[in-house]
């Protein structure tokens, strides 16, 4: 009966999965050697991420379980990235009422194992490794260790020290461990798919005998999976001296190649297997990875952490900061997507594209135009929509181009009648099934408007960041045309609307007139307003100070404008009347120092870079300078031997990998800040900080 039922798991699995993975990848389990990993008896280091939502979701309208096609984009998102170990939450399921185990001493949620069940067993066919907490330090909508704690009336600490607790949270892990997947007629326990269970994510308060009862039991009960553990910053002493424990897992918001080889080293001398099971994906380089790749100590790098398609156009997206999409929503994101592909390939990892076909998920009207809307296909760098009248071709294409995802849903503007419409994606499967729209008669075209901003004839205009014009009755869409010439040739910009105004991202440039017009489209014709014109703002010829240090009446008064960063190392600041400020840090302890001073906005619009005064008679320190524009940080760090007059173009600066993504808006500069850091005391003398043109 058992191996019939294997035997119908393993024909289920094959009909629900059509891109399987080798059956050597995905009967391997992941071994320990040391302070290595091995696959198939050959050395594993990967990069990875983290899909912390594959068992339960919060992004898409409230808790709720993901679709099954969402978990496959993103483990299909994931394997084309070269990513061959995913970390996910889903298993850290408690105390919610969607979750496995709502009430602790209750019984498990079926419902909730089915996006589990089919979240592993679809892993599996991919070759992708599974890292999977088995529950959480923090509170979370999914659950976490309180959950074992609360119904005794007891605090979070007890989850470590109260027999009845800890015997809960091991029933629960046994009866997860033992779980039959119908997908895959394995036991959790057997599946190849799960390398590692983690005692918990990011737990803070385990202690020697915790870690020692409960990695040997589930050592016991997995004896061919491993045990990871971790804390959530820096390594925790006590999973280096537990005997049970493979793999200890250290997360870093921001990491440092430094920092990381550092932490490999310690964890590879105390004969276990190191990751970084957290990193802020906004800190994927070169920079980062290059130092490390071959760095043996480091067996797993996984990111924070990766969003697919959603279910109906576009992307989920989680505003955390740290979210990130194939191929990336700006140059940033995709800077660091290519980052971490470009390592996995260098770990040895193959990028193969994926034979994901993306799906119409609808084709509506407005104003007779017709409105499409897709479902990406994982692996996809962007999409082609193709028009017919007729459902076999011959088919053409509907914009000049490639479109994104995050441009559905698209208006056609140029398409009439009744159409078949296909969306082809680039880089992945193909054509998506057609879909055909039967045109809407509309009476007449759209009615008169007007264009508001930029004003008509404005002068001394930045950006401009935005274009608007009064709405147009009976208008399904807009197309916005910019020119420098009156008569619109050779336009700098061309974009279709679907409102009565566009966020312009194009940088225009400056001292120059523009001329522009919007025409309002339906399927009965065209509205177009009268050609309006704007100068843009002329750069600026004098520099503007920022700090010359001349107003300051004492060094008490200088250390109340410049705070001290609590969280760095000692700073003494003193005025040196004609000279600038003195910064005395001590980096040593915490890694850095710094300070910062808080004022007014300043306009540094059209400004080239900052130039300053700097002295380094004391120290072999690092020196960043770090400035806050339109809300967003700027940082650059001097090259060593930076002294004298530094100037630094404001096109050298960049955000830091732990800042959420920001444009470099420098109307609105409100902070500036020296840090210092090394292993020494520093001294520095600054003055006369200035932005220059």
């Amino acid at each position: 009966m058992r191996l019939l039922r294997t035997v119908i798991a393993a024909a289920l699995c094959l009909a629900l999965f059509p891109q399987p993975a080798s059956a050597h990848s995905r009967a391997a389990f992941v071994t320990r050697d040391g302070a290595t990993l091995e696959l198939g008896g050959k050395p594993f280091r990967f990069a990875g991420t983290n899909i912390y939502w594959l068992g339960l979701d919060e992004n898409v309208g409230g808790v709720g379980y993901p679709t099954r096609f969402r978990i496959r984009d993103a483990l299909d998102t994931a394997k084309a990235m070269g990513l061959t170990v995913v970390r996910s939450h889903m298993l850290a399921s408690t105390g919610n009422p969607k979750s496995i185990l709502p009430d602790t001493t209750g019984p498990l949620n079926e419902q909730a194992f089915a996006t589990v069940d089919y979240a592993i067993a679809y892993a599996g066919t991919l070759g992708i490794k599974l890292i999977l907490p088995l529950t959480d330090e923090w509170a979370y909508y999914h659950g976490g260790h309180r959950d074992f704690t609360d119904p005794y009336g007891l605090p979070g600490e007890a989850f470590y020290t109260d027999p009845r607790v800890i015997a809960d949270y091991q029933h629960y892990v046994k009866r997860v461990m033992d779980r039959v997947n119908p997908l895959t007629g394995k036991r959790y326990r057997d599946d190849a798919a799960i390398m590692a269970w983690e005692l918990g994510n990011e737990l803070e308060g385990m202690t020697p005998s915790w870690i020692a009862a409960n990695a040997a039991l589930f050592k016991k009960w997995a004896p061919r999976q491993l045990v990871a553990a971790g804390r959530r910053f820096d390594i925790d002493p006590d999973t280096l001296a537990d005997a049970a424990v493979d793999i200890v897992d250290v997360h870093y918001y921001p990491p440092t190649a430094a920092k990381v080889a550092s932490d490999a080293a310690t964890v590879a001398a105390a004969g276990k297997v190191y990751i970084a099971g957290e990193y802020a994906s906004t800190a994927a380089s070169s920079s980062l990875f290059d130092p490390l790749v071959d760095d043996r100590a480091v067996t797993g790098m996984l990111s924070w952490s990766l969003f697919g398609h959603a279910d109906d156009h576009g992307y989920v997206q989680h505003d955390d900061g740290f979210t990130f999409h194939y191929p990336g929503d700006d140059q940033r994101m995709t800077i660091a997507v290519k980052a971490q592909m470009s390592y996995a390939e260098a770990l040895g990892a193959r990028l193969t594209p994926t034979r994901n076909t993306p799906l119409l998920t609808s084709v509506t009207q407005r104003a007779g135009l017709n409105v499409l809307a897709w479902r990406g296909a994982a692996g996809a760098t962007g999409y082609r929509v193709e028009r017919s009248r007729t459902p076999w071709g011959p088919w053409v294409a509907a914009h000049p181009g490639v479109l994104s995802d995050d441009q559905a849903p698209w208006t056609d503007v140029r398409g009439r009648g009744d159409s078949w419409y296909r969306v082809v994606a680039v880089g992945a499967g193909g054509p998506s099934p057609v879909r055909f729209v039967r045109s809407v008669p509309v009476s007449a075209a759209p009615g008169p408007f007007t264009a508001l901003t930029p004003a008509p004839g404005a002068t001394a205009v930045i950006g401009p960041d935005r274009f608007a014009w009064s709405p147009a009755a009976d208008a399904g869409a807009y197309e916005l045309t910019v020119s420098r010439k009156p008569d619109l040739s050779s336009p700098v910009i061309t974009v279709v609307s679907e409102t009565s105004g566009y966020d312009n991202g194009t940088p225009l440039d400056p001292g120059t007139t523009y001329y522009w017009q919007v025409r309002a489209i339906n399927a009965k014709g065209t509205t177009v307003s009268p050609v309006a014109s704007f100068t843009t703002r002329a750069l600026p010829t004098s520099p503007v100070v920022i700090d010359d240090f001349d107003g300051y009446e004492d060094s008490a008064q200088l250390g109340a404008a410049y705070v001290r960063n609590a969280g760095g190392g000692p700073v003494n600041l003193t005025l040196l009347p004609g000279h600038g400020m003195q910064i005395d840090a001590d980096p040593s302890a915490a890694g850095y120092a710094g300070i910062t001073r808080s004022f007014p906005a300043k306009d540094l619009w059209g400004q080239r870079g900052l130039r300053l005064a700097l002295q380094r008679p004391l120290g072999r320190t690092t020196v960043s300078i770090q400035f806050v524009a339109g809300g967003a940080y700027w940082e650059y760090t001097l090259p060593d031997d930076a002294s004298g007059t530094v100037t630094v173009p404001f096109d050298a600066f960049r955000q830091p990998p732990w800042a959420p993504s920001g444009q470099l808006n420098l109307r609105e500069v409100t902070q500036l800040s020296f840090y210092t850091g090394g292993p020494e005391r520093a001294r520095l003398v600054v003055d006369d900080v200035t932005a220059y043109p």
